[in-house]
Order: structure tokens, then sequence, then C-alpha cells
């Protein structure tokens, strides 16, 4: 029997190099390795952060000895990780990654797992336990200020329910009231978010087909406020699971029509 340091033992120079011949190492650009000297730069502190600049583009290219395409791409991609803001016309600055960089890097993903069999279901069942606990939260910790505000944002709700486009945004202004409750920026960034993700991926309908389902909405957002308003979060937490499940039903409802010849 071999021991586990035996197990390779019969490998020549010559098969090991066949093998590797065969998965060769990608070799990095230019523009990465200069992506990611700046961004251990950075990470050390060495340029500072706020108000601080970066060198000019022509000092970079002078420090790192490459074209002034590489350094854009590495500056492009650093922006991308929030470590850098670009203005035009000015040279870019250190920045601190917020929230909106980290679900601004996960945007594109996520659209293309919406588009997959299962994706929206998927980030509907995400939506429902996020909300969930937003709404139990709301009701057993909102200020009286808050339900102010919930209720400020179901007038609103209502002067829109004849017109669809002003429905929907004073809809996802209703539900960002609830997932600014807990006052955890995160929470606001996911949220809105998922809004965004899922409404992208409804189907284009005409506006008489959703006028019932406005008002359906609307008043489901009067229990749930009634709820929080009462201090219960266990009947919040049952109105805020019917008017999602309802929503979810409506929409795939609707795609299916949609996709009917």
């Amino acid at each position: 029997m071999r021991t586990p340091g035996e197990e390779n033992s019969d490998k020549t120079p010559d098969t090991l190099g066949r093998t590797l011949s065969r998965r060769p190492l990608a070799r990095k650009k230019l523009s990465e390795m200069v992506e990611e000297e700046l961004e251990q730069m950075i990470r050390r502190g060495e340029f500072g952060e706020g108000e601080q600049q970066l060198p000019s583009e022509r000092e970079l290219m002078a420090f790192f000895n490459v074209g002034r395409p590489s350094v854009r791409e590495a500056l492009a991609a650093l922006k991308r990780k929030g470590l850098v803001q670009i203005n035009n016309g000015e040279r870019a600055r250190i920045s601190r990654p917020s929230a909106d960089t980290i679900i601004g890097e996960l945007s594109g993903m996520a659209k293309d797992f919406l588009a997959h069999p299962g994706g929206i279901a998927h980030f509907e069942q995400l939506r429902l336990f996020f909300e969930s606990s937003l709404v139990r939260y709301a009701a057993e910790h909102a200020t009286d200020e808050q339900v102010k505000q919930l209720e400020k944002a179901l007038e609103i709700n209502q002067r829109s329910l004849d017109d669809n486009a002003l429905f929907i945004r004073s809809d996802v202004d209703f539900h960002r009231v609830l997932a600014g409750i807990p006052g955890n920026p995160i929470f606001l960034t996911i949220h809105g978010a998922l809004l965004d993700w899922l409404i992208a991926a409804r189907p284009k309908v005409a506006d008489r087909e959703l006028h019932e389902h406005n008002n359906l909405s609307y008043q489901q957002h009067i229990a749930i406020v009634d709820a929080i308003r009462r201090r219960d979060p266990d009947e919040a937490d049952r109105a805020l699971q019917t008017h999602l499940t309802s929503v979810f039903a409506t929409w795939h409802a609707l795609r299916a029509n949609s996709k009917q010849p």
C-alpha cells in the first residue's frame, strides 16, 4: 500500500510536463498587475482617503512603466470596487467602498440569475424572508414618527391608484420606508436592489390589467400599517406574507399570459 506521499511518485518530469502543457497558466494583463499593486497601496494607506488624490495618469504610467490604456483599465476596475472615484478632467480620488458599491458589483450577476428557470421565484422568496423580518421589527420598534412616515406613504399610495407608473413608484416608496425603520443603510441598499431586479424582470402589461391589483395592494398596505400601529408583529408578518404572496401570484400570472401566442 502506498503512503499519501507516494501517490504521485511515478510521475516523471516528462509526464508532469505533458500534464501542465494541457493546463497553461493564464498570463495577467498589465492592467491587472497595475490594479493589484494600486489596490495594495491604497489598502496599506500609502495615499490616504477622501480628498487625497492619486498621482496623475502620466505619473502612474511612468511609475509602473506601462501605457495609458493599462492605467485607465486599472483605475476603472478600482472604481468598480469602490476604492476610487473618477470625475472627468480630475485625478482619481481615494474612496471607501459603500453598500451601494457592493450591490452594484452583484447587479449583473443577479440579473443573469433572474433569467434562469426558477431565478425569479428564488429572489421572491428572498424578498419575502427579508421583509418578514422588517415588518416584525417595525411592529416592535418603529417610533411614532416612523409610523407617521408609513401613513404618509399610504396616502401617496392611495392618490396614485389610477396611474400605474405612479403607483409602482409609491409602492416602492412604501416598502422603502419599512426597510429604513431599523436604521441600517445596508438593509436599504439590499432592499432597493431586490425591488429593482424584480421590477425589471416583470413583463410589460397594459395599465388596465393592473388596476384591480393596485387596489388590492393598497388595501393590503393598510393592513400592514394597522398591525404595526397596534404593535402586533405576528399580525404584521401575516399581513406582509399575504400581500407579497398576492403580488408574486399576480405577476406570475401576467408573465404566463404575456408568453402566450
